[in-house]
């Protein structure tokens, strides 16, 4: 079973990605568990790490002047994933590859490469492959071979010394983020730790269930099958608005490398209350929409200063403004019988803009771009939480991006 505390280096050196049907040489069993594969457009031969650089294929294939090195011997794999090797005379460093189980040749591809193993006077090497880096439950064909050193113009890559091996292990259980929706009364429910199925198996299915504390009678359950990167939500308008329901959820595996294939349950929420406020988590996913994705509006603000405004709402920002939160500042302006009006900001990206509060419980909101941020307007409700704060409920179908 792989270490899932080990650094991840995943193929930093691949140009491609492709699903695992469309690779020669990848089986079919890894295939079920990994769900993609990553794939060099060339080979082995053409895409080799050191120190952080690609190789040129020239300077290391066997179709080289130089006198090809010896392959490494001794070389195992053990049913814990620990390696050994002898080392060859000449050699600089090694790299050791899982590949598909039927990826016995040279030139074809590879699922998963460590870094350079530098050469060391002793040329005897050990190790464990989950710290090499991170890989899927599975059945693999691990190979390693020496490489001379860059300059070196007289010697060239060796061939691949080969050794099975198979990983298996429990699946974890699964870690959903979720967006109540009060206005048009829909759940939206995602599966969030999608980076620790990659290096376990992707669930066949994902089952949660929500069940109404006050009414037996309603218990109401999901099920998310064949959970991908790109198969990871699902939406629903089944559950009862004004209704608290506790949601747990379990994941389900037919894999044959999955030793427990019923998770644990997880206990995603306890209380939820599905009432006039919407409810988010704070790593759900979504877009509004705007052009690449650069930009979004906040869903909801639970505690926004009605007297002093503050942040109005955060959301992920996207690369291209800078990354991390972007936070929507209000500054007051005025307020009134129960009408509220701040100067509104956010991000890099808009230059003014303006939040109202009406007396009615709705509010409206509005931001002028610049560069690449479309202006916007966004209306939404809110309610008084009768501690000087409120809780605002922006309303995405009222989006209108200019």
């Amino acid at each position: 079973m792989k270490n899932n505390t080990a650094p991840r280096k995943t193929l930093t050196a691949v140009l491609a990605v492709a699903m695992a049907a469309g690779l020669t040489g990848c089986g079919s069993s890894l295939a079920a568990n990994t769900n993609n594969y990553f794939t060099n457009v060339s080979s082995i031969l053409h895409t080799l790490q050191t120190n952080g650089k690609q190789q040129a294929a020239s300077s290391s294939t066997v179709s080289n002047d130089g006198s090809q090195l010896a392959t490494p011997t001794d070389f195992t794999v053990d049913e814990s994933g620990n390696y050994s090797f002898t080392g060859v005379e000449n050699a600089k460093y090694y790299l050791l590859y899982f590949c598909a189980p039927d990826a016995t040749g040279d030139n074809d591809s590879f699922i998963y490469t460590s870094e350079p193993i530098d050469a060391t006077e002793s040329n005897t090497y050990s190790g464990k492959c989950s710290d090499e880096f991170d890989y899927a439950f599975g059945s693999y064909l691990a190979k390693v071979y020496a490489f001379p050193d860059l300059t070196d113009k007289e010697h060239s890559m060796s061939k691949a010394a080969t050794a099975e091996y198979s990983c298996s292990g429990n699946q974890s259980a699964p870690e959903l983020n979720y967006y109540w929706n009060t206005f048009d009364g829909t759940m939206g429910i995602q599966v969030a730790n999608l980076d620790v199925y990659e290096f376990e198996a992707y669930p066949d299915k994902v089952d949660i269930t929500f069940t109404n504390t006050e009414n037996s009678a309603d218990v109401v359950t999901l099920t998310m099958e064949n959970v991908t990167p790109d198969n990871n939500q699902l939406d629903t308008d089944a559950l009862t608005a004004g209704a608290t329901y506790d949601v747990t959820a379990v994941s389900t595996s037919n894999s044959e490398y999955v030793l427990n294939p019923t998770s644990d349950t997880t206990t995603v929420a306890t209380g939820l209350l599905l009432g006039d406020s919407s409810l988010i988590t704070d790593a759900y996913s979504y877009s509004d929409g705007f052009a690449n994705n650069i930009f979004n509006w906040p869903r909801v603000c639970e505690s926004f200063d009605l007297e002093n405004g503050g942040v109005a709402g955060v959301v992920v920002a996207a690369p291209e403004v800078g990354g991390g939160t972007c936070d929507f500042v209000a500054t007051p302006v005025s307020s009134g019988d129960g009408n509220y009006t701040y100067d509104l900001i956010a991000g890099l990206y808009t230059r003014s803009g303006k939040l109202e509060l009406k007396a009615d419980g709705t509010f409206t909101a509005e931001l002028e771009g610049w560069g690449p941020v479309n202006s916007s307007e966004y209306s939404g409700s809110w309610i008084d939480n009768g501690n000087g704060t409120a809780t605002l409920s922006y309303d995405p179908s009222t989006l209108v991006i200019k």
